[in-house]
């Protein structure tokens, strides 16, 4: 926000973020959810509320506005072509010789490892809890096959998921379609307002030993419960990115349209 201080007024007011400019490659669509997550650079991922119909692998612009939980509700989404690969960082939840599972700024990304390079095909990188880069071609179906997932850091603070949300004792769990993270809750607190079954985007903490400790939590099953005010108590979103937020880009325009 301080660089827009630069701007000249009118180009300040334009770019405010009730409604602001983005653009990216589309990395994950969920249509029942209404949800996507879109690579707008190489260490930026965004989920964005949208109702367009978009594939993975195409490159839009859009005008978003910014709610509470720190994802984006879309006005206008144009396609502007499709991109043939993306690069991305994020958290790796879950990996083996032929899968991994990454979280990008809460978006869960399942990608294909059969054709990885040589320099990330070791049985032992990237290891769960790591920070990397993903590169990956984006075939004709929108499945995700990895070039290379190159680590940034073999640790991270922490990270976010989204998901259905189970909440357990001492525990809660966050299910995407590719995995559940369990999370443990702080002593003494209280999720009030959730249940089980609610869309959540939880961002959480990882201890030195691996531990996962919730540490935000919002709703997230459309526009309106992401805006809200009501994150349960303390642990109400604060609206930054999380640490594991990655973004990609894209080569290879075909094509566009509109949405």
């Amino acid at each position: 926000m301080k660089r827009l201080i630069l701007l000249s007024a009118a180009a300040a007011a334009f770019l405010a973020p009730s409604a602001a400019l983005a653009s990216g490659v589309v990395l994950k669509v969920q249509p029942a959810r209404h949800l996507v997550a879109v690579a707008r650079t190489p260490t930026r991922v965004a989920l964005v509320h949208t109702t367009a119909r978009l594939r993975v692998g195409q490159r839009v612009a859009l005008t978003a506005r910014k709610l509470r939980n720190g994802t984006l509700a879309a006005s206008r989404i144009r396609v502007v072509g499709r991109a043939r690969t993306v690069t991305f960082r994020g958290l790796v939840l879950a990996r083996s010789t032929s899968r991994l599972v990454v979280s990008a700024n809460g978006a869960v990304i399942g990608v294909h490892r059969g054709s990885r390079s040589t320099s990330s095909a070791r049985d032992d990188e990237p290891r769960i809890g790591s920070t990397v880069d993903v590169t990956a071609r984006i075939d004709e179906d929108g499945d995700l096959d990895e070039d290379d997932a190159a680590v940034f850091s073999p640790t991270a603070p922490g990270g976010q998921i989204e998901g259905r949300l189970t909440i357990g004792i001492g525990t809660i769990a966050v299910t995407s379609e590719h995995l559940s993270l369990v999370l443990k809750e702080p002593a003494g607190v209280v999720l009030l307002g959730f249940a089980t079954g609610d869309e959540v985007l939880a961002t959480f903490s990882q201890g030195t030993d691996g531990s996962l400790t919730l540490t935000a939590l919002s709703r997230d099953d459309n526009a309106q419960r992401a805006d809200d005010d009501d994150n349960g108590g303390d642990h109400g979103g604060d609206g930054h990115d999380g640490p594991d937020g990655g973004g990609g880009g894209g080569g290879g325009d075909d094509g566009g349209g509109h949405h």
